[in-house]
Parts: C-alpha cells; sequence; structure tokens
C-alpha cells in the first residue's frame, strides 16, 4: 500500500557480476494493489492509497474536480485518463555543433515537430556559428501527453539546399511530472554539439466519456 522508490544499475549479465562498469541506472516507483481480496488489505481505491508521482499529477487536476472527492472514480478510469495541455519549448542554444560545411561553418536552425499531431515549428538562422544562441519560444497544443514526443532536429542552411546535423528525442514525462525544467540534451547523430532547453507544461486533464 506505499509506493517503493528504487534506483536500479544496470548490469552487462544477470548470471555474471564480474563486469564493474557503470552502464546507468533505471528509477522506478513500485506500488502493489490487491485487487479482489476481501481480508484487512487495504483498499487500493481509498482516499488515502499512495499513488506513484505520475497519479497524483493525473488525478490532482482532473477536469478541474476535486481529486478527494472523485479519488475512486478518477483510479478506477487511469488507464482512460487523456493528460491534454500546453507545451512551451524555448530553444536557448547549441554548443559545439559539427561542422558540416566543406568551409567549416554552419549557419544553424531548429525543426520542432511534436510525433502525434506533426505539428512543427521552427528557429531562425543563426549565420556563421557551431554555438548559436536563438532564445526562442513555442507552443504545442497536446492531445495526449503520456503518449507524445517532441522531436528536435538542428539543421545548418546552406544556399543550394539544407544539411542535417543531428536531432533529439524528448517524451514528455518529466514535463509533466516537473511542470518546468532546464536541460542540456546531447544531438543524437553528431560526433559533437548540445542543445539548451526549456521546457514548461500548462495542463489541462480531461477523462474520455
Amino acid at each position: 500500500g506505499k509506493v517503493k522508490d528504487v534506483w536500479l544499475n544496470l548490469v552487462k549479465d544477470l548470471e555474471i557480476q564480474r563486469d564493474t562498469k557503470y552502464r546507468g541506472q533505471v528509477h522506478l516507483e513500485l506500488l502493489y494493489c490487491p485487487f479482489g481480496m476481501e481480508n484487512g488489505f487495504t483498499n487500493p481505491f481509498s482516499s488515502n492509497f499512495s499513488m506513484t508521482s505520475l497519479e497524483k499529477v493525473i488525478k490532482s487536476g482532473a477536469n478541474g474536480i476535486d481529486a478527494i472527492e472523485n479519488e475512486k472514480a478518477v483510479t478506477q478510469k487511469k488507464k482512460e485518463v487523456i493528460v491534454r495541455g500546453v507545451l512551451s519549448v524555448t530553444v536557448i542554444s547549441a554548443e559545439d555543433l559539427p561542422i558540416v560545411d566543406l568551409m567549416g561553418k554552419a549557419d544553424p536552425y531548429v525543426v520542432l515537430t511534436m510525433k502525434k499531431s506533426e505539428a512543427k515549428h521552427k528557429t531562425r538562422v543563426v549565420n556563421d556559428s557551431l554555438n548559436p544562441v536563438w532564445n526562442q519560444t513555442f507552443d504545442f497544443v497536446v492531445e495526449d501527453g503520456l503518449h507524445d514526443m517532441l522531436i528536435l532536429e538542428v539543421w545548418d542552411h546552406d544556399t543550394f539546399g539544407k544539411d542535417y546535423m543531428g536531432r533529439c528525442i524528448l517524451t514528455l514525462t518529466r514535463v509533466i511530472l516537473e511542470g518546468e525544467y532546464k536541460d542540456t540534451l546531447q544531438v543524437e547523430g553528431a560526433k559533437s554539439g548540445k542543445l539548451n532547453l526549456h521546457l514548461k507544461w500548462m495542463p489541462q486533464p480531461i477523462l474520455r466519456d
């Protein structure tokens, strides 16, 4: 009946643990809910039952209804909850972008895409820079935040077209949980490069009929 918060170390092999190399960790919130038991166990639908962080976020704003009064209804429908809201993304800057031009220069810009809706925005082009500063903010209306992703592609604007530099892909779970955060992300598919972002979430949770 209580949430267990654990960090598990990744290992190369479950049987042979000789390899001590650090391979990262997985963060879990574990909650056991007994169903259909007629003994003295805690009823998982009672208002004082523990919730994971994500459940708290979902339940606290379900259509603006008081979460305590509607605890049972929301818990029973938790699989049907759509986390809807507005995602605000500020593309602050990039650092150490790779050289893709023969001239050793770059005119970078970023294309932002929400995977489900395919809604797009793009920053302005910053000329002759591998460390561009944009400080541009874009808003996306997101219909199902728990199952959507934000894709940020970095391109080099060229007189004769454009050259792909790399990308970053984000799920929205962290911004939904925290509400707002800044982060520096490695540009995937590139020899070097980091993207500095500021994300903010303005929730409008709804329940399907």
